[in-house]
């Protein structure tokens, strides 16, 4: 009976080290946050206001699921015809053990597609 028992706790140890290694279990603080989102936006982050934090998955595409994602709601300004004004966003960050926290967007410019993303290890860095 004893070994038996051994064996539960050793499994239930062993689990819970699984779930708390994976990226799932790291967290972003509030101030990694408002630094990220205020170098991708081009602003203080000082002006960056950080409420509720979430874990979120995310579409990249109809075959395409990203898995944990934490989107950030937060309030900063922004620039709408002349006038500047405080606003309600949110941004999806993903953690990658070489890249850290980062964020990233697809746009295009005159020569095509690019990935603008913002890291927490790497900085900033354009993919073209």
């Amino acid at each position: 009976m004893s070994v038996m028992r051994n064996r539960s706790y050793l499994l239930a140890a062993i689990l819970g080290l699984i779930f708390s290694s994976g990226a799932g279990a790291q967290q972003i603080s509030r101030e990694l946050a408002a630094e990220l989102i205020a170098e991708a936006n081009q602003i203080r982050s000082a002006d960056i206001t950080i409420g509720p934090i979430h874990s979120v998955e995310r579409k990249m595409d109809t075959t395409t699921t990203l898995l944990g994602g934490v989107c950030v709601t937060f309030i900063a300004p922004e620039i709408k015809d002349g006038r500047r004004r405080r606003v309600t966003l949110t941004r999806t960050f993903f953690y990658d053990k070489e890249w850290g926290w980062y964020l990233y967007a697809l746009e295009t410019d005159r020569g095509g597609d690019i990935i603008d993303i913002v890291s927490q290890h790497k900085g900033r860095l354009i993919l073209r």
